[in-house]
């Protein structure tokens, strides 16, 4: 089956989501943002004049590069991964990406900061060059620049795996789901000892109601004892989400 390659992701989504506003939207920021470091500007807008050098301009750079957090944080939660600082990484950024960044830093004078790196949570802890992993840095108009790509692509399956754990209500409606299929898969006699009961019956709902509940409760317990944590609250927070 094909594997997955985040930034074809990311880039998929980009395109089906931006429309021609969101476009207007950013070129309006471009020209806002070339006449706020303007000669006669500068001095009153020091501060942030002199936090542009650690920034991408996105004049510079691909288009096709960069992303709005929202789309990064939608491809994070569906494939459960981890958007944090680069300094989690623990072990060493991939050469070819450091001489990426020098690049960048000669040809257009910066001194970039602010690196994040998307990619699972295994990749923070263990064989992360092995791991799907994206390096970015943060533009000048808020948005993030691919730097570099690299580790072996994902299974086909993982966008299917991580759905269950993306918020609560996929969470809910997968416990949901699993009791009503082993409802159905129940004889009746082994829910009711009522020899009179048919397979639609009231016995069956009840059953229903109380599968449910039990799965709720365990399903909570695993979630919360073995730190399985759901993406929506820790997908751009340094904590386990298991």
């Amino acid at each position: 089956m094909k594997r997955v390659d985040i930034t074809g992701e990311l880039a998929r989504l980009k395109s089906k989501t931006r429309s021609k506003e969101d476009d207007l939207i950013i070129e309006a920021n471009r020209i806002l943002s070339k006449d706020l470091f303007s000669e006669n500007k500068i001095l009153n807008n020091l501060k942030q004049y002199n936090t542009s050098f650690e920034l991408v301009d996105e004049e510079d750079v691909d288009s096709g590069m960069i992303f709005k957090i929202s789309e990064i944080k939608k491809i994070a939660l569906q494939y459960r991964l981890k958007f944090i600082d680069s300094q989690y990484f623990k072990d060493e950024i991939p050469y070819e990406a450091i001489l990426k960044i020098k690049h960048i830093n000669l040809k257009h004078h910066k001194d970039l900061k602010g690196f994040k790196i998307l990619a699972p949570l295994e990749a923070f802890k263990k064989d992360g060059l092995k791991q799907p992993a994206i390096l970015l840095a943060p533009t000048n108009l808020g948005n993030y620049y691919v730097i570099h790509k690299w580790g072996n692509d994902f299974k086909w399956y993982r966008k299917i795996t991580s759905w269950p754990l993306k918020n609560f209500d996929h969470l809910f409606a997968t416990v949901f789901i699993y009791t009503l299929i082993v409802t159905l898969a129940l004889p009746t006699p082994l829910i009711t000892l009522d020899a009179t009961a048919t397979y639609w019956c009231g016995y069956r709902a009840a059953a229903f109601m109380h599968l449910l509940i039990f799965h709720c409760g365990v399903t909570a317990y695993i979630t919360f004892a073995f730190g399985k944590n759901l993406s929506s609250i820790t997908w751009n927070h340094y904590r386990d989400f298991g």
